[in-house]
């Protein structure tokens, strides 16, 4: 079991926001599948991305792990960023940058997991 230290609680609390947003995409969410649909890209795109959001959470949690979890949410926030900026418009942009940025510290925090 691991220690309950503010770092893992804020790993614990990203993969717990990275996986609520990947389930919202593979069972299509109102508002995830409505994000999709303008964005012009099918089911499978959506669905797809959620599985990797559901890695990205798994993989967060997994010892050793972090940082690929981290790099996945990080890539997937930085694409939802991008969609906004150019299709989406970005006043829904900050969930996702809040996002990029806690993948960021979080990848930065345990960079090392690259390295075994």
């Amino acid at each position: 079991m691991p220690k309950l230290t503010p770092q893992f609680m804020f790993q614990a609390a990203l993969a717990l926001v990275v996986l609520a947003a990947g389930l919202a995409s593979v069972f299509g969410y109102d508002r995830m599948g409505a994000r999709f649909a303008a964005l012009g890209v099918g089911v499978v795109v959506r669905v797809a991305v959620g599985v990797v959001q559901v890695l990205a959470a798994v993989a967060l949690m997994a010892p050793g792990r972090a940082a690929y979890g981290a790099a996945l949410a990080l890539a997937v926030s930085l694409g939802a960023i991008a969609a906004h900026a150019s299709v989406l418009g970005l006043d829904g942009a900050p969930p996702a940058m809040a996002l990029a940025a806690a993948s960021a510290v979080v990848l930065a925090r345990n960079g090392a997991d690259f390295l075994r």
